[in-house]
Protein backbone atom coordinates (compact mmCIF):
# COMPACT_ATOMS: atom_id res chain seq x y z
CA UNK A 1 0.00 0.00 0.00
CA UNK A 2 1.20 3.50 -0.80
CA UNK A 3 1.05 5.89 2.16
CA UNK A 4 1.63 9.63 1.88
CA UNK A 5 3.00 11.86 4.62
CA UNK A 6 4.03 15.47 5.06
CA UNK A 7 7.34 16.49 6.59
CA UNK A 8 6.25 17.74 10.01
CA UNK A 9 7.44 16.93 13.56
CA UNK A 10 4.03 15.52 14.54
CA UNK A 11 3.95 13.24 11.49
CA UNK A 12 7.53 12.14 12.14
CA UNK A 13 6.49 11.12 15.64
CA UNK A 14 3.53 9.02 14.44
CA UNK A 15 5.04 7.41 11.34
CA UNK A 16 6.65 4.60 13.40
CA UNK A 17 3.26 3.84 15.00
CA UNK A 18 1.59 3.57 11.60
CA UNK A 19 4.45 1.47 10.24
CA UNK A 20 4.20 -0.86 13.26
CA UNK A 21 0.42 -1.09 12.78
CA UNK A 22 0.84 -2.28 9.18
CA UNK A 23 3.58 -4.68 10.21
CA UNK A 24 1.30 -6.11 12.93
CA UNK A 25 -1.48 -6.44 10.31
CA UNK A 26 1.01 -8.11 7.91
CA UNK A 27 0.44 -5.55 5.14
CA UNK A 28 3.39 -4.22 3.11
CA UNK A 29 3.60 -0.44 2.73
CA UNK A 30 5.64 2.17 0.92
CA UNK A 31 5.88 5.75 2.23
CA UNK A 32 5.83 8.81 -0.05
CA UNK A 33 6.57 12.37 1.09
CA UNK A 34 4.20 15.04 -0.26
CA UNK A 35 4.72 18.78 -0.04
CA UNK A 36 1.81 19.91 2.15
CA UNK A 37 -1.21 18.69 4.03
CA UNK A 38 -4.09 19.97 1.86
CA UNK A 39 -2.44 18.50 -1.23
CA UNK A 40 -2.00 15.09 0.44
CA UNK A 41 -5.68 14.99 1.41
CA UNK A 42 -6.79 15.82 -2.14
CA UNK A 43 -4.41 13.23 -3.60
CA UNK A 44 -5.75 10.56 -1.25
CA UNK A 45 -9.36 11.50 -2.01
CA UNK A 46 -8.61 11.18 -5.73
CA UNK A 47 -6.99 7.76 -5.23
CA UNK A 48 -3.38 8.70 -5.98
CA UNK A 49 -2.41 7.09 -2.64
CA UNK A 50 -3.92 4.27 -0.64
CA UNK A 51 -3.57 6.02 2.73
CA UNK A 52 -1.99 8.90 4.61
CA UNK A 53 -0.09 8.67 7.92
CA UNK A 54 -2.77 10.68 9.65
CA UNK A 55 -4.96 13.75 9.94
CA UNK A 56 -7.52 15.24 12.25
CA UNK A 57 -11.06 14.54 11.05
CA UNK A 58 -11.88 18.18 10.34
CA UNK A 59 -9.25 18.14 7.56
CA UNK A 60 -11.07 15.34 5.71
CA UNK A 61 -14.61 16.58 6.39
CA UNK A 62 -15.66 17.15 2.77
CA UNK A 63 -13.74 14.30 1.12
CA UNK A 64 -16.20 11.51 0.40
CA UNK A 65 -13.53 9.00 -0.68
CA UNK A 66 -11.61 9.09 2.62
CA UNK A 67 -12.26 6.96 5.68
CA UNK A 68 -10.22 6.30 8.82
CA UNK A 69 -9.16 3.72 11.38
CA UNK A 70 -11.48 4.38 14.37
CA UNK A 71 -8.83 4.20 17.11
CA UNK A 72 -7.02 7.55 17.31
CA UNK A 73 -3.22 7.55 17.16
CA UNK A 74 -3.00 10.60 19.46
CA UNK A 75 -4.63 13.84 20.49
CA UNK A 76 -3.50 17.07 18.86
CA UNK A 77 -3.88 20.54 20.33
CA UNK A 78 -4.42 23.68 18.32
CA UNK A 79 -2.43 26.40 20.09
CA UNK A 80 -2.46 30.17 19.76
CA UNK A 81 1.10 31.45 20.07
CA UNK A 82 1.38 35.17 20.85
CA UNK A 83 4.08 37.73 21.36
CA UNK A 84 4.19 38.57 25.07
CA UNK A 85 3.15 42.21 24.59
CA UNK A 86 -0.30 41.49 23.08
CA UNK A 87 -3.63 40.06 24.28
CA UNK A 88 -3.53 36.28 24.02
CA UNK A 89 -6.86 34.51 24.34
CA UNK A 90 -9.73 33.26 22.14
CA UNK A 91 -10.89 36.84 21.48
CA UNK A 92 -7.92 37.19 19.10
CA UNK A 93 -9.76 34.85 16.72
CA UNK A 94 -12.90 37.03 16.74
CA UNK A 95 -11.17 40.25 15.68
CA UNK A 96 -11.13 40.61 11.89
CA UNK A 97 -8.31 43.18 12.13
CA UNK A 98 -5.90 40.56 13.52
CA UNK A 99 -3.51 38.69 11.24
CA UNK A 100 -2.59 35.18 12.36
CA UNK A 101 0.11 33.15 10.61
CA UNK A 102 -0.33 29.41 10.31
CA UNK A 103 0.85 26.46 8.29
CA UNK A 104 -2.85 25.67 7.81
CA UNK A 105 -5.37 27.35 5.54
CA UNK A 106 -8.26 29.38 6.93
CA UNK A 107 -10.64 26.83 5.41
CA UNK A 108 -9.08 24.01 7.40
CA UNK A 109 -8.84 26.05 10.62
CA UNK A 110 -12.47 27.18 10.45
CA UNK A 111 -13.49 23.52 10.27
CA UNK A 112 -12.10 23.35 13.83
CA UNK A 113 -13.00 26.79 15.28
CA UNK A 114 -14.88 29.88 14.14
CA UNK A 115 -12.27 32.44 13.11
CA UNK A 116 -12.93 36.00 11.92
CA UNK A 117 -9.26 37.06 12.01
CA UNK A 118 -7.26 36.99 8.80
CA UNK A 119 -5.12 33.88 8.32
CA UNK A 120 -1.83 34.12 6.45
CA UNK A 121 -0.92 30.60 5.36
CA UNK A 122 2.85 30.17 5.47
CA UNK A 123 3.96 26.58 4.95
CA UNK A 124 7.29 26.84 6.79
CA UNK A 125 7.02 27.03 10.58
CA UNK A 126 10.60 28.36 10.72
CA UNK A 127 9.52 31.37 8.66
CA UNK A 128 6.52 31.98 10.95
CA UNK A 129 8.78 31.74 14.01
CA UNK A 130 11.19 34.27 12.50
CA UNK A 131 8.32 36.66 11.75
CA UNK A 132 7.14 36.35 15.38
CA UNK A 133 10.62 36.94 16.76
CA UNK A 134 11.19 40.15 14.76
CA UNK A 135 7.67 41.47 15.39
CA UNK A 136 6.32 41.23 11.85
CA UNK A 137 3.36 39.26 13.23
CA UNK A 138 1.86 38.98 16.70
CA UNK A 139 0.08 35.64 16.40
CA UNK A 140 0.48 32.12 15.09
CA UNK A 141 -1.69 29.02 15.21
CA UNK A 142 0.25 25.78 15.61
CA UNK A 143 -0.71 22.15 16.04
CA UNK A 144 1.18 19.96 18.47
CA UNK A 145 0.74 16.70 20.31
CA UNK A 146 -1.08 17.47 23.57
CA UNK A 147 1.64 15.64 25.50
CA UNK A 148 4.11 18.23 24.17
CA UNK A 149 1.80 21.22 24.63
CA UNK A 150 3.72 23.56 22.28
CA UNK A 151 6.47 23.65 24.91
CA UNK A 152 9.02 24.76 22.31
CA UNK A 153 7.20 28.14 22.22
CA UNK A 154 6.52 28.64 25.93
CA UNK A 155 9.90 30.14 26.83
CA UNK A 156 9.55 33.05 24.40
CA UNK A 157 5.81 33.50 23.85
CA UNK A 158 2.42 33.20 25.49
CA UNK A 159 0.71 29.96 24.46
CA UNK A 160 -3.01 29.19 24.77
CA UNK A 161 -4.67 25.84 24.02
CA UNK A 162 -7.70 26.51 21.81
CA UNK A 163 -8.90 23.07 20.80
CA UNK A 164 -8.10 19.37 21.07
CA UNK A 165 -8.65 17.08 18.10
CA UNK A 166 -7.87 13.41 17.62
CA UNK A 167 -5.34 12.28 15.02
CA UNK A 168 -6.41 9.29 12.91
CA UNK A 169 -4.81 7.14 10.23
CA UNK A 170 -6.77 7.80 7.03
CA UNK A 171 -7.34 5.59 3.98
CA UNK A 172 -9.00 5.73 0.61
CA UNK A 173 -12.48 4.25 0.89
CA UNK A 174 -11.55 1.42 -1.49
CA UNK A 175 -9.58 -0.06 1.44
CA UNK A 176 -12.39 0.07 4.01
CA UNK A 177 -12.45 -3.75 4.23
CA UNK A 178 -9.06 -3.77 6.02
CA UNK A 179 -10.04 -1.19 8.65
CA UNK A 180 -11.05 -3.77 11.31
CA UNK A 181 -7.68 -5.53 10.84
CA UNK A 182 -5.77 -2.24 11.05
CA UNK A 183 -7.78 -1.11 14.07
CA UNK A 184 -6.94 -4.29 15.97
CA UNK A 185 -3.27 -3.95 14.98
CA UNK A 186 -3.20 -0.30 16.06
CA UNK A 187 -4.68 -1.15 19.47
CA UNK A 188 -1.92 -3.74 19.97
CA UNK A 189 0.80 -1.27 18.92
CA UNK A 190 -0.52 1.46 21.21
CA UNK A 191 -0.86 -0.93 24.15
CA UNK A 192 2.79 -1.99 23.72
CA UNK A 193 4.03 1.65 23.81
Amino acid sequence: MSISYVKHPVVKKYSPIVEAMYKEANIAIQLFEVSNSPRSVRALNEGFFDADIGKILSSIKYHENITYVPTPIASIGLYLVCRNDVVCDKTVLDDDTNMIASRFSKEMLTNILPIKAEIAQILLQKKINKMLSIGRINYSLVADDTTEGATNFQDEYTVVLLSIEYYYHILHIKHKSIIPRLDLALKKVLAAK
